[in-house]
């Protein structure tokens, strides 16, 4: 008998993922739009995307997500031991619309970066602010497959050099800080309630800034490879339209769909953009092939997220009703810019150490929310152990992939980043504190 692939799927399995999946995404994003459906539909979608999936995840994913999964079963059995009543409908509904927008923004891969990586590339200190620049402004909306992207087109002779990893991933990872279409934000918005997109991003995107320019200022030593100059990608205005119309269409839903969710307004902007850019560049007929084979190619290929956050939603939702539980000792008396800091600090230590940040992000929502915290305070720390902690976390998806393509060390690849994540939390504190003046904390 001949073993099945762990990582290959059977047609009617990847046909299933795939319907799943849109239906994922159109049912999160007529709830997120008040249509009065119930949010669980579309979390049995992604449940029923889940289990067609399973066969596609490797050992250690299979393990993490039973892990997880585990431990919410067993926070839950606890919680009705004590006397609580968990919210049940947390197992169908907890990240649902997290799950529905990272779908839906897939869709933008669609566009493609017009003609930018044509034409020689620039080298010297000019071609590695080109390169953070744009790795942070296009990852911000394509999210991490213009890492890949990038890197393909400046790696020399098919190698990447470490300095060159290093900058890619510190511009990309800052972009969490403020960008809509990010997981990082997703998250936030969904385990700091109550906090509102246009407030949490207006407050990271000054800080990304500030941690873009640290990137450039303390890259890693260039090697022997490298003596002629940083090669890097070039950043030409043709690339900024996709940002801009899709900055201007969420600002617009704001605006003017107040009774949405934002991760709903983000989902429909990212799908009517993708969709008539597509038809305009490829003609109805071939326009609907590509979307249908990117629905068949690219969503089953999300395995990896989808069951990571189906299991977090599991974990959190476990985890929520034990501390409603218990209602004895609480970790602070209040939650200010102190507070935050503290609580950042473990985030990016356990970072360093492989934790992944949705775990963390988890624990200390469900832990700090009794205290009732400021949103946007919250949703910062958040994101700042997201594009900080991430940087220094050797299984970052963005470290691994990097190993796995080029031979890098995704280990050694963290390690250079110890001074720049050190610089960045102490940067990160000092804006907690104009954050908490900003929302009247102090």
């Amino acid at each position: 008998m001949s073993e099945t692939h762990p990582h290959t799927l059977s047609r009617p399995r990847s046909v299933l993922a795939a319907w799943s999946m849109a239906a994922l995404v159109l049912l999160s994003l007529a709830h997120g739009a008040r249509t009065g459906l119930p949010a669980w539909p579309a979390g049995l979608a992604a449940w029923g995307a889940g289990f067609a999936l399973w066969p596609r995840l490797d050992r250690k994913q299979r393990r993490f997500t039973l892990m997880l999964c585990g431990l919410g079963a067993l926070a839950l059995v606890l919680a009705v031991w004590r006397g609580s009543a968990p919210a049940w409908g947390g197992l169908l509904t907890q990240n649902t619309a997290l799950l529905g927008m990272l779908a839906a923004v897939s869709f933008l891969q669609l566009v493609g970066l017009g003609k930018d990586g044509a034409g020689e590339l620039p080298r010297g200190p000019r071609a590695l602010w080109q390169t953070l620049a744009s790795v942070h402004v296009l990852g911000a909306v394509i999210n991490m497959s213009v890492v890949f992207i990038v890197a393909e087109r400046i790696a020399q002779g098919g190698r990447l050099s470490p300095r060159q990893a290093a900058v890619l991933a510190r511009g990309f990872l800052a972009a969490a800080l403020w960008s809509p279409f990010f997981a990082a934000m997703a998250v936030a918005l969904t385990y700091a309630p109550g906090a509102r997109l246009a407030d949490v991003a207006l407050a990271g995107a000054p800080l990304a800034v500030i941690l873009l320019w640290v990137a450039g200022r303390m890259p890693p030593p260039a090697g022997d490879d490298e003596a002629s100059g940083f090669v890097g990608f070039p950043m030409r205005p043709s690339s900024l339209w996709l940002p801009l119309v899709l900055t201007a269409m969420v600002s617009a839903g704001l605006y003017g769909l107040p009774g949405w969710s934002s991760l709903a307004i983000i989902s429909g902007a990212a799908l009517t953009l993708s969709t008539l850019a597509v038809m305009v560049a490829s003609g109805p007929l071939d326009g609907m092939e590509r979307i249908a084979a990117h629905a068949l190619r690219r969503l089953p290929a999300m395995s990896g997220e989808l069951m990571l956050f189906l299991a977090a939603g599991v974990f959190a939702t476990g985890l929520q009703a034990l501390m409603q539980a218990d209602s004895g000792w609480m970790p602070f008396a209040h939650f200010g810019p102190v507070q935050a800091s503290l609580v950042l600090g473990v985030m990016i230590a356990a970072a360093a150490i492989g934790v992944h940040t949705v775990v963390t992000i988890v624990i200390a929502s469900a832990w700090l929310l009794p205290l009732a915290p400021d949103p946007v305070l919250l949703a910062m720390i958040f994101l700042m152990a997201w594009g900080i902690g991430l940087a220094l976390n050797p299984m970052a998806g963005v470290h691994l992939s990097l190993q796995g393509r080029f031979g890098l060390s995704a280990v050694g690849l963290a390690r250079a980043n110890l001074r720049y994540c050190l610089t960045g939390y102490a940067l990160a504190v000092v804006w907690l504190f104009v954050l908490g003046a900003w929302r009247g904390l102090l």
